[in-house]
C-alpha cells in the first residue's frame, strides 16, 4: 500500500514538474513574441516613413523651384490661359482611346481637334496624321529612330507584348494606368526588369474626373507617380495625356496642363504614327500598313499602339511590325529617354 502511494506521489511530481517547464516556455515564447511583433511594425513603419520623406521631399524641391521661378499664381492669371498652342505640323491625330467606359456602364466618347474616331479602316497612317516632313540631312545624323508605345495597360496582353519584345530584343515604351493588385504589381516589375521605359497615362483613366480641373489633373498625375514608385521602385518623368495633348475634351485648358508639366518637370509625349488599333474589329494587316505608312515619313518615329485585353490584333501584329522595321536601312527601335526628342500635338510657348 505505502509503494503505491509513493508511485501514485511520484507520477504526480512528474506531471507538476512537465507544467512547470510547459508554462515557463509558454511565458519565455510570449515575451520573445511581445519583443519582437513590435521591433517588426517599427521597422515596416521607417520603411514606409522613408518612402514617404523622400516622396515629400521631392515635392517640396518642386515646390520651391516652381515658386522661385515662376510665383505662387502663376498658373491661374491670364498668361496661363493665354500659352501658345501649335501642331506639330497639319492636323493632330486622334486618340480613339477617348472612348470611356463610366462607373455606370455606359460610353463616353468624344473627338480630339482635327481627328476622328471613325470606325472605317484606313491604311495611311491615321485619318489626320501629323506629318512633319524628315529633317534636314545636316540636323539629321543619318539613323532614323523609331519609339514603340503601348497606351492603357498593364492588361492580361501585357505578358504576350514583352514575350514578343523579349523575342526580337527591343526595348519598348509604356505609358500605363493605376491598377492595384498583386498581379499587376508583377506586370509594372516586369516590364522594368525587362529594361522598357515606364511612362504614365494618368492613375484612373477617366477622363470626367482627370480633366476636371487642375487640381484633379495634379492629384491624379500625382497618385500615380507615387504609386508606380512604390511598385517598381522608378519615379517615371514621362507622360502621355489621355486622348493627346491635343483633346477637347478637358474643361480646362490643356495650354495650363502643359504648362504644368513643365514646372514638374514631366516630359510628356504625343505621337506621330497612329496604328488605328484602338477601332474595333480592326485587321492586324491594316495596323501593320498603317504603322509602316506612317514610320517612313518619321526619321524620329512615335508609334502609338494600346495594351489591352480587348485589342487582340495589336498582339498579332506586333512581330510583323518589328520585323519589318529591323529590315529597314538605318533604322533602330529604342525606348523613350530624357534625350527623346518630344513630339507634342500642343507646345508650351514658355
Amino acid at each position: 500500500m505505502n509503494m503505491a502511494a509513493n508511485t501514485e506521489g511520484h507520477g504526480s511530481g512528474v506531471d507538476r514538474s512537465k507544467r512547470i517547464r510547459f508554462l515557463r516556455r509558454l511565458i519565455l515564447i510570449t515575451i520573445a513574441a511581445s519583443c519582437l511583433i513590435p521591433t517588426m511594425i517599427c521597422v515596416i513603419l521607417a520603411i514606409q516613413l522613408n518612402r514617404s520623406v523622400r516622396t515629400l521631399d521631392k515635392a517640396k524641391t518642386e515646390l520651391a523651384w516652381y515658386e522661385e521661378q515662376f510665383g505662387e499664381n502663376v498658373l491661374s492669371d491670364g498668361e496661363g490661359r493665354d500659352a501658345d498652342t501649335k501642331h506639330v505640323s497639319g492636323e493632330a491625330d486622334a486618340d480613339n482611346d477617348l472612348n470611356e467606359q463610366d462607373g455606370s456602364g455606359g460610353v463616353e466618347t468624344s473627338e480630339v481637334s482635327g481627328g476622328s474616331a471613325g470606325t472605317g479602316a484606313d491604311i495611311s497612317g491615321g485619318e489626320s496624321l501629323a506629318t512633319a516632313p524628315l529633317a534636314a540631312e545636316d540636323e539629321w545624323d543619318g539613323t532614323r529612330r523609331v519609339y514603340i508605345t503601348f497606351d492603357d495597360g498593364p492588361s492580361t496582353s501585357t505578358n504576350a507584348i514583352l514575350d514578343i519584345l523579349d523575342q526580337y530584343g527591343v526595348k519598348a515604351t509604356f505609358f500605363v494606368t493605376g491598377k492595384e493588385g498583386e498581379e499587376y504589381a508583377q506586370l509594372y516589375n516586369r516590364i522594368v526588369q525587362s529594361g522598357h521605359t515606364l511612362g504614365m497615362h494618368s492613375f484612373s483613366h477617366r477622363y470626367s474626373e482627370l480633366y476636371e480641373s487642375l487640381e484633379s489633373f495634379s492629384m491624379d498625375l500625382h497618385k500615380l507617380q507615387t504609386f508606380l514608385y512604390e511598385t517598381t521602385g522608378v519615379w517615371s518623368q514621362y507622360y502621355r495625356f489621355p486622348g493627346g495633348s491635343s483633346n477637347t475634351v478637358s474643361k480646362v485648358p490643356m495650354s495650363e496642363l502643359v504648362k504644368y508639366m513643365g514646372l514638374t518637370h514631366i516630359q510628356f509625349y504625343d505621337w506621330n504614327v497612329a496604328s488605328s488599333d484602338d477601332r474595333s474589329g480592326i485587321d492586324k494587316d491594316i495596323i501593320i500598313a498603317n504603322v509602316m505608312t506612317g514610320v517612313q515619313k518619321h526619321n524620329d518615329a512615335i508609334i502609338l499602339l494600346h495594351d489591352a485585353t480587348d485589342k487582340p490584333a495589336t498582339v498579332e501584329a506586333l512581330p510583323e511590325i518589328i520585323e519589318q522595321i529591323q529590315a529597314m536601312d538605318n533604322t533602330v527601335i529604342v525606348p523613350i529617354t530624357e534625350d527623346t526628342l518630344p513630339v507634342q500635338h500642343i507646345s508650351n510657348s514658355q
